[in-house]
């Protein structure tokens, strides 16, 4: 009777869970089992060590209220999915409203976009997430708004408004003129295309909008007086809203354009003013800042304002790795990154990632290669840094930016078509489609799917502490071993690992001299044979992994 009982209960609490609702709280991890490892790695026990972040183009990944476009609802009812993969964070793309699909032109920064919901909805995307131990941080554009914002409506009104100085403006037959005079501030050379006309008001001005007519840039003035400023107040004004309904922090847009500079140390200052103000409402606040440069060396200066930054140089370095099966060097590089960016800001925030919204899909870029894909999920995963992962790569989604960037925002697919209630429809996909690649539901039945290659490493990075953020060190002997092998050590609180990464097409086999205590983890069925007491040699199948305990 007590059984039925049971049963009926937990089938009325079906019934009541309605399309975008959840049971409340956190759920313990599901039991995996994972075919693609001989060795048996100690059990996550639901802690999310690894800091992995997680980030959703919203209006792609679920649409929570059937009208085709992802929404607020449609995340929130997919966070116990997140969770269960063992994510840490989710970084949204702009949620405001903004005349663009994207949204990096914002009209209201303190409102919500009404095609992804209400605040309401918002409200308890932040309660479910924080009831899961997902911290939330949302896109923040800083360097311009959209040309339909009222400042700058109000603005290009006539010279004397109060929004004026918001902006960057110049006489129509003299931008150049007054920017070699210094009229114009945080910027030091003319780019015709950079400067736009104005069809009313002050028509014979131009305004400066570096990405195009639609973003003009706002004016901060000099950078001693930066946060004097009334956009600079403005911009602390709009994070303490957000920061006030729990918002754990920001990924801030395009920093190394906010002052026109980008080698100067001008945005860096400007940077560290605003972190310093926000950490007065937030102490542990979160920024991690967007530099896309393919250069580490120009994006150091940067942790000078910032605690975290995106490492895109890493990513191009590791595509090197994959495509030249070339990768006994990338641990080397890693410490000489992060032995850079400490020069700037000790604990410095190595963010790092695959693709994203404003590049090819990982699996795209590797040439449509599983093997890579998987290979390069392994290393992210394996290696230091703070990892983000962008939604889709875990089930392998496609898409290259010619023909437009919503080739690589397409919708993520949950079910199949017929029963996938929760797949968005605002954009007809191009590359991520069910010919070319299966949904979610069918990759977590097939044991050689790419989501079962994420599912793996990032439980491993979930349970290792070392794994997670120990330190990362490499052998001494790098000219003395094949190149295709990736080798280097995870260490924390006298916690150590071995982790070994064959990124070649070919079997090859890797000897070394000490000790290891035993095999705890490996992808594509690594033999492991132990010769004597120090010397271990390993015989590593194409795209494989073994991950050792010392």
């Amino acid at each position: 009777m007590k059984k039925m009982l049971t049963f009926f209960l937990a089938f009325l609490l079906l019934l009541s869970c309605s399309k975008g609702e959840v049971p409340p709280g956190p759920q313990p991890p599901a039991v995996v089992r994972d075919d693609i490892s001989q060795y048996d790695s100690r059990s996550w026990d639901g802690v999310k060590r690894g800091g992995i972040f997680y980030e959703i183009f919203v209006r792609s990944f679920a649409d929570g209220n059937n009208d085709g476009i992802g929404d607020i609802k449609g995340i929130t009812a997919k966070l116990d999915y997140l969770n269960e993969l063992g994510v840490s964070g989710i970084w949204l793309t702009p949620i405001h409203p903004s005349p663009s699909y994207h949204g990096y032109d914002v009209d209201d920064y303190k409102a919500i976009k009404v095609e992804y919901g209400t605040m309401t909805d918002f409200d308890a995307l932040l309660a479910k997430a924080h009831s899961l131990g997902i911290k939330v941080i949302l896109d923040l554009v800083l360097n311009h708004t959209s040309k339909t914002h009222p400042w700058f409506t109000a603005a290009i009104t006539n010279t004397s408004n109060q929004y004026r100085n918001f902006y960057l403006f110049a006489p129509v037959n003299d931008v150049a003129g007054w920017i070699t005079s210094a009229k114009v501030p945080m910027t030091n050379s003319y780019n015709s295309g950079q400067w736009h006309s104005i069809s009313s008001g002050t028509s014979d001005y131009k305004y400066m909008g570096m990405f195009s007519d639609w973003m003009p840039d706002l004016n901060y003035g000099n950078i001693d007086t930066a946060q004097n400023s009334a956009p600079f107040k403005a911009m602390v004004d709009v994070a303490s809203f957000w920061l006030a309904k729990g918002v754990d922090g920001f990924r801030l847009d395009a920093v190394k354009h906010i002052y026109q500079s980008e080698d100067s140390d001008e945005n860096p200052r400007f940077l560290e003013k605003y972190y310093n103000e926000l950490k007065k409402l937030k102490p542990d606040i979160y920024l991690v800042g967007e530099n896309l440069t393919g250069d580490y060396t120009k994006v150091a200066q940067y942790y000078r304002g910032l605690p975290a930054m995106f490492n895109f140089d890493a990513w191009y370095k590791l595509i090197y790795v994959l495509e030249n099966s070339h990768a006994k060097w990338y641990p080397k590089d890693l410490t000489e990154m992060q032995a850079r960016f400490e020069t700037y800001r000790a604990g410095a925030i190595n963010a790092t990632k695959l693709s994203n919204h404003d590049e090819d899909r990982t699996l795209s870029r590797l040439n449509n290669n599983k093997d890579l894909a998987k290979m390069a999920a392994a290393i992210l995963l394996t290696t230091s840094g703070s990892p983000y992962i962008y939604y889709g790569e875990e089930i392998g989604m496609m898409g290259l930016k010619t023909g437009g960037d919503e080739n690589v925002r397409e919708p993520y697919l949950w079910e199949p078509q017929t029963s996938d209630s929760y797949r968005t429809k605002w954009h007809t996909p191009v590359y991520s489609v069910e010919t070319n690649m299966d949904p979610l539901s069918k990759q977590k039945a097939d044991l050689n799917s790419i989501y079962r290659v994420y599912q793996k490493f990032i439980r491993l990075r979930n349970t290792y502490p070392a794994l997670a953020s120990g330190s990362i060190s490499y052998p001494d002997n790098l000219d003395a071993y094949n190149k295709n092998f990736m080798v280097f050590y995870r260490e924390l609180n006298g916690e150590r690992l071995m982790v070994i990464h064959n990124v070649s097409s070919n079997i090859s086999t890797y000897t070394f001299d000490h000790a290891v205590n035993k095999p705890v983890a490996d992808m594509g069925k690594v033999t492991y044979t132990k010769i004597n007491s120090t010397t271990n040699s390993v015989t590593m199948p194409a795209y494989s992994t073994i991950i050792f305990e010392l």
